[in-house]
């Protein structure tokens, strides 16, 4: 089996090396700007859109087509093998954006464990824990909610941090699995033409841009199938 090191799992660059693909970005550059300044525009309606609709499948139905005009599409596999009494999906981490995604697909909350709070928060689609300080006391709250009947699953990431998703995992934070016993693992995959999905210095809004410059990003999601797809990097904590 190959050997592939935590550099592998990580874009440290923008533009791709291959000359052919940088001519291809250099004459696709203007259309990018353009596609970027239009879907600035159609996100800000989105966005009004996701707020005044309440939580329902037309509600996702809706900003999952208006998401496609900014160039973010999802593509699913066997959606049959969600289990829909679940309370806890486990998902690898590839953009800054996962949770939005898989929100289109099924109801769920992800929790802010770190960074921004109030209406940043509220506004990329996060949880917000209030009064919670510490792993411990989050740990607490989030089984609390676990275990109140009529709450959407959590979904959490136990990487903590975004990969390129190509080269295996990054090793998992055990926390998430003591929260409760019914936990479905979903494996994302993102495929994007011509730039990097994301590189480890980049901010959320940046990502952002980039995501509505590239002419397209895919997510591919396939409920219940860790056990096929996914190849642990143990030797990263």
């Amino acid at each position: 089996m190959e050997n592939r090191g935590i550099e592998d799992m990580f874009d440290f660059r923008r533009f791709p090396k291959d000359a052919a693909v940088l001519l291809l970005l250099l004459i696709y550059f203007p259309v990018g700007i353009c596609l970027m300044l239009i879907r600035i525009f159609v996100g800000v309606h989105v966005f009004l859109v996701s707020c005044a609709l309440p939580e329902s499948f037309i509600r996702r139905f809706i900003v999952r087509i208006m998401c496609s005009v900014l160039g973010m599409h999802v593509r699913t596999k066997n959606p049959r093998s969600r289990d829909k009494n679940t309370k806890l999906y486990i998902c690898n981490h590839v953009t800054e954006f996962d949770h939005n995604i898989i929100n289109l697909l099924t109801p769920c909350h992800t929790p802010q464990l770190e960074g921004s709070t109030g209406f940043v928060c509220w506004a990329r689609g996060f949880m917000e824990i209030r009064s919670a300080s510490g792993q411990g006391a989050i740990g607490d709250t989030l089984q609390r909610y676990c275990s109140t009947e009529g709450t959407p699953p959590l979904l959490l990431f136990p990487e903590e941090e975004t990969t390129n998703g190509r080269a295996g995992l990054l090793k998992f934070s055990s926390w998430p699995f003591s929260l409760t016993d019914s936990i479905q693992p979903v494996a994302l995959r993102v495929t994007r033409p011509l730039i990097a999905l994301s590189t480890p210095d980049s901010s959320w809004m940046k990502e952002l841009l980039w995501t509505f410059f590239a002419p397209c990003t895919v997510y591919h999601l396939a409920p219940d199938s860790i056990k096929t797809r996914w190849r642990v990097h143990t030797g990263v904590c």
